[in-house]
């Protein structure tokens, strides 16, 4: 199992705790944040409160999340889930518009896809998928070695539009 809390060089990934409502709801609130994000918009205090305490239910084996903290202050998400009989992980993740372009994203990303290798020998395969107008959440993807492997065309709705998706995804052999 993956541990609770993984530590790199600036952040803090920790679990989720009721206090962390607050931190989530100051950037959440913000819709250029939410803006390629499968999130209700506007996002209220009561979505926040949904998001918090949906965290703290997951399994843990299957589904983790972590909250993203620096110096104190929640400053974004990152979760994983697996499919074991695959041997494929999916991540998904969101930084605070204020942090973007800093390399906080990329840094929470790659411990985790790390820290899932490391921990669980018989996973190959970890991968991503983003909209392909997000060009922040793609590099990221890139950052951490991760392949475009396509483009999977008319992949959900959001937000009554049929939208594409890119898919992303690391080997452990990489």
């Amino acid at each position: 199992m993956l541990p609770d809390v993984i530590e790199t060089e600036r952040l803090r990934l920790r679990p989720f705790r009721l206090q962390d409502v607050e931190d989530v709801l100051s950037y959440a609130s913000d819709p250029e944040w939410g803006r390629f994000l499968p999130v209700p918009q506007p996002y209220t205090e009561e979505d926040t409160e949904k998001f918090v305490a949906g965290q703290l239910l997951l399994d843990g084996k299957h589904h983790r999340a972590w909250a993203i903290e620096l110096n104190g202050t929640v400053i974004g998400d990152i979760n994983i889930s697996f499919d074991f009989p695959n041997r494929v992980a999916e991540i998904g993740y969101s930084i605070s518009r204020t942090y973007w372009g800093r390399g906080y994203g990329t840094e929470a990303a790659g411990a985790v896809v790390d820290t899932a290798f490391s921990v669980h020998v018989e996973l190959n395969k970890v991968r991503a998928l983003a909209d392909p107008r997000n060009p922040g959440s793609l590099r990221v993807m890139e950052k951490i070695g991760m392949v475009r492997e396509g483009i999977l065309r008319q992949n959900r709705v959001f937000r009554g539009e049929l939208v594409d998706e890119v898919c992303c995804g690391i080997l452990r052999s990489e």
